[in-house]
């Protein structure tokens, strides 16, 4: 097969595959047929059916390839969490199934580069759909987003020692002020933008806007784990005896601890996901400023991405306009208090 590349999205060679099922699961195994799963823009996918092995039916993810750290920086479209992402992802599934949240199993994580400079991993594959399948009816999505409220509560109660990214090992990667945490992720995005000359000045205003407003951000003391890419294609469902039930929240790489109203789906989640969640939002003036900053640096980061990671354009500029419609508003909320 020959290899399909998209941004930051690279299949990989037959022979390759065949390596990393071997290594992983003994010479003995037969892959049966495999597919490369569409719909991911930044990791690989694959399912792979084997034979001769302790699990048939398997889900093969590889991260970007990796890029030399010592080339220029503008040449490096990765972010600095994105390149441990991966290695973190099953730490964060053990967080979840220790408080009862279903998570897909990790049969192995590997990031040894000895086959192939990625880092990947093997998971089980789970029998399922997307919470936005269309053939999913709207009372049945009602129940399935009470019940992803009540496990989005329940993940926002797992607490961490700072706030930050968490890393392979149980470490978090990051600072005991949530300001900080902000500061450096907007200082990155601004740096990589103003690289390639995109959207010139802005980045500079949203760093600014969390300098100049940390104090806002420090309100927040209690770091909690919040998924960070929480929609319904990160939903899987499964069908119990003829009811819809969540069988796991997946792609949990992008997770961080964070104030929980980081958590991006609570702005835009249905009320069905609210009555779940059983949590009210911060409808304080200190609390609205901090969830519009949030969107902003969520909107100039994903603008960035789309346009120089992925090969999006036209979300690109979707984003891009968002986040300059965002600031205005921001503009409008803080100028009565300077």
């Amino acid at each position: 097969m020959s290899t399909i590349t998209t941004g930051l999205y690279r299949a990989i060679p037959t022979e390759i595959l065949y390596q990393l099922v071997e290594k992983n699961f003994g010479t003995a195994t037969k892959v049966k047929e495999y597919s490369l799963l569409q719909g991911g823009l930044f990791n690989t996918t694959y399912r792979i059916l084997l034979e001769h092995a302790a699990y048939s039916d398997v889900i093969l993810r590889l991260a970007p390839e990796g890029i030399d750290p010592k080339a220029e920086k503008a040449s490096d479209l990765l972010f600095s969490f994105e390149r441990t992402m991966m290695t973190a992802e099953p730490v964060v599934y053990d967080y979840y199934q220790k408080a009862d949240i279903p998570a897909p199993h990790v049969i192995v994580c590997d990031n040894s580069g000895s086959i192939i400079p990625r880092t990947y991993m093997f998971m089980e594959f789970i029998p399922s759909k997307q919470l936005n399948h269309p053939s999913i009816s709207l009372p049945e999505k009602d129940k399935l987003y009470r019940e992803l409220g009540k496990y989005t509560a329940t993940m926002h109660r797992i607490q961490g020692e700072s706030f930050g990214w968490p890393q392979g090992d149980g470490t978090i990667q990051g600072s005991d002020r949530w300001s900080e945490v902000l500061m450096a992720f907007a200082e990155e995005t601004a740096s990589k933008a103003e690289q390639v000359g995109y959207m010139p000045g802005v980045g500079e205003q949203i760093t600014s806007m969390f300098r100049d407003h940390s104090e806002l951000f420090d309100e927040v003391t209690v770091p909690v784990l919040v998924h960070n890419d929480l929609w319904g294609a990160n939903v899987l469902i499964h069908e119990d005896k003829d009811a819809l039930n969540i069988a796991a929240i997946i792609d949990g790489d992008r997770s961080m601890f964070a104030d929980r109203e980081f958590e991006a789906n609570l702005s835009t989640a249905p009320p069905a996901f609210h009555v779940g969640y059983g949590q009210a939002l911060d409808m304080s003036d200190q609390g609205l400023a901090r969830r519009l900053a949030y969107r902003i640096l969520s909107s100039y980061f994903n603008a960035y991405v789309h346009e120089y990671q992925v090969d999006q354009p036209h979300d690109g500029q979707k984003f891009r306009q968002r986040t300059l419609d965002l600031m205005k508003q921001w503009k409008m909320m803080i100028e009565p208090y300077q």
